[in-house]
C-alpha cells in the first residue's frame, strides 16, 4: 500500500473515532488548553489549526519534584513545554521555565507528532500552569496542576478501564470519564493517579485509536499526574505503538520492552518507592534484576510498592491461567524475599484482597481490616473495572483470598500513604459507598 493511501485510511479511522466520541457524548481530546469538541468536519490532521495540541497526559516524574508530560501536535514546532508558578497577569512572565521535549516521533494516527518532556524543580505545595509551543512566541492556552507537601500523600487507583466503543450493554468511555471525575471530586488533593493496565481493548494498533481517544478524554489526565501500567491489550500482541507515545514514563529500565516506550519503570514519591513491571514480559529473572538494582539504589525508602497488570492473587478465572500460575509460583517468592510491602494489579476485572502472603503461603490470620506484616509478608490488591465496561465473576475457592467482591459496579480506590501505615479504601461509583478498607501497618522489623 502506498504511504498516501495508508495515511488516508488512518485519517479515516480518526474521523470515525471523533464521530463516535460525539455520539457517546464524551469530550474529544483535541486540546488548546481546554477541551472543546472538534468542529464538524474538522477531523483530518491537516485541517486542525497550527500548534494545536491534543492528547495531553500529565505523568509522574522521577520523584515528587518532577512531572513528565506527553502531547500530540500536527506541527513539529510544538516541541517545548513552558511552566510557571506565577499566577494571574504574572503567569509566564515570572518564574518561567521552558524545556524542550527529550523525545518525539511520528504518531498514530498519521499526521501527528508525539512529544515527551520533563518539568523539574517543582516546589511543594504550589500551583503550576503549563503550556506548549515553539519555544519562543507561539503557545497553547495553559493547563494547570498542583503539588502537595512532602509528608504523607494519597493516590487514586483505577482498575482496567479497557475502553472500547459503546455497546448496548456498556459505555465504558462514559463510565471511565465518570469514575475519574467522581474520584477526583471526592479526593481533590490526590497526588497522582494509577491504572492497572488494559487501558484500552482492541488487539490491533489501528483499532486502538478511538479507544485511546476515549481513555484520554477526561480533563483530569492533564491536571493530575498519571502512573500507567501496560496490560496485554495495550500492547496489541506486540504491535501496539500508542501506549509508548501517549505516556512519558520515568526511569525506564533496560529490560525487554514488549512495545516501544514501555518496559519496567520506577519513581519515588516522598519516602515511597514505586516499581511498575511490564508483566507482558514473562522473564521473571529480568524483573528481579530490575527490582534488585532499584531497591539497592533506594535504601531510604520507607515503603516499597510494585504494580503490574497480571494479578498473581486474583479471584476470577484468570487465576487459573497457566501464565498466571507460573507468575504466582516464580514472582511471589521474589517479592517476599525483596521485602516488598504492597503489590497492585488488575487483569481480573473483580476486586480481591489477599491474605498477607509469604511467598505462595497465605497467613491465615491476616484477613481482617488491619494487617501487620512480618518479614517476607506481602499484601496483594487486585482492582475491579474502573469503567464498568467489562466484569468477570468470582470463581473457585482460592486459598489466598481474604476479601473479594463483584457487584458489576465500577470501582476505584484511594490509597493513603503515611509513615506508619498504608490505608486502601475501595469505593463503588454507584453510590460512593465502601467496598473494602484495609490498613497495612508498617513492618518495623525490616
Amino acid at each position: 500500500m502506498r504511504t498516501s493511501e495508508r495515511g488516508a485510511r488512518r485519517l479515516g479511522v480518526m474521523a470515525l473515532a471523533l464521530g463516535l466520541l460525539a455520539v457517546t457524548g464524551v469530550g474529544v481530546a483535541v486540546l488548546t488548553g481546554t477541551l472543546p469538541p472538534a468542529p464538524p468536519g474538522r477531523t483530518a490532521a491537516e485541517d486542525l489549526p497550527p500548534l494545536t495540541v491534543r492528547d495531553v497526559v500529565l505523568g509522574v516524574g522521577g520523584d515528587e519534584a518532577q512531572r513528565n508530560v506527553a502531547w500530540y501536535s500536527i506541527d513539529a514546532r510544538a516541541r517545548c513545554v513552558q511552566y510557571s508558578s506565577a499566577s494571574g497577569d504574572d503567569a509566564f512572565r515570572e518564574d518561567v521555565t521552558t524545556v524542550e521535549a527529550y523525545a518525539s516521533g511520528d504518531a498514530v494516527p498519521a499526521g501527528f507528532t508525539w512529544f515527551h518532556a520533563t518539568m523539574g524543580g517543582l516546589e511543594p505545595s504550589a500551583r503550576y500552569a503549563y503550556r506548549f509551543g515553539d519555544c519562543e512566541t507561539t503557545w497553547s492556552t495553559p493547563f494547570e496542576f498542583a503539588t502537595h507537601d512532602d509528608g504523607s500523600f494519597g493516590f487514586l487507583l483505577f482498575g482496567d478501564p479497557q475502553l472500547r466503543v459503546a455497546t448496548a450493554d456498556a459505555d465504558p468511555g462514559r463510565g471511565w470519564a465518570d469514575t475519574a471525575r467522581q474520584a477526583v471530586q471526592r479526593f481533590p488533593g490526590t497526588d497522582f493517579m494509577m491504572t492497572t493496565g488494559d487501558n484500552i481493548d482492541s488487539p490491533t494498533d489501528t483499532a486502538q485509536t478511538i479507544e485511546w481517544e476515549l481513555f484520554l478524554a477526561p480533563p483530569e489526565l492533564s491536571q493530575y499526574a498519571l502512573a500507567p501500567t501496560i496490560g496485554n491489550h495495550d500492547e496489541a500482541d506486540g504491535a501496539g505503538t500508542q501506549y509508548g507515545q501517549h505516556f512519558a514514563l520515568p526511569n525506564l529500565s533496560e529490560t525487554r520492552a514488549t512495545v516501544a516506550g514501555s518496559g519496567d519503570y520506577w519513581f519515588t514519591y516522598n519516602e515511597a518507592l514505586f516499581m511498575n513491571l511490564d508483566s507482558n514480559n514473562p522473564d521473571v529473572a529480568e524483573h528481579e534484576r530490575f527490582m534488585t538494582k532499584v531497591l539497592a539504589a533506594h535504601p531510604e525508602a520507607a515503603w516499597t510498592v510494585v504494580a503490574l497488570h497480571h494479578a498473581p492473587y486474583g479471584s476470577s478465572f484468570h487465576s487459573a491461567d497457566p501464565g498466571i500460575v507460573a507468575l504466582r509460583g516464580t514472582l511471589s517468592p521474589i517479592l517476599s524475599e525483596l521485602g516488598i510491602d504492597l503489590v497492585i494489579s488488575g487483569h481480573e476485572h473483580s476486586y480481591a484482597r489477599s491474605y498477607l502472603m509469604n511467598g505462595t503461603v497465605p497467613v491465615a490470620s491476616s484477613g481482617g481490616p488491619t494487617v501487620t506484616p512480618r518479614d517476607g509478608e506481602v499484601l496483594y490488591i487486585t482492582a475491579n473495572s474502573a469503567s464498568g465496561g467489562k466484569f468477570y465473576d468470582v470463581t473457585g475457592d482460592q486459598p489466598w483470598i481474604a476479601v473479594t467482591n463483584q457487584e458489576r459496579v465500577a470501582n476505584y480506590s484511594n490509597i493513603r500513604v503515611e509513615d506508619s501505615a498504608i490505608t486502601i479504601t475501595t469505593y463503588r461509583t454507584s453510590d460512593g459507598s465502601v467496598v473494602d478498607r484495609v490498613v497495612l501497618m508498617r513492618n518495623r522489623s525490616s
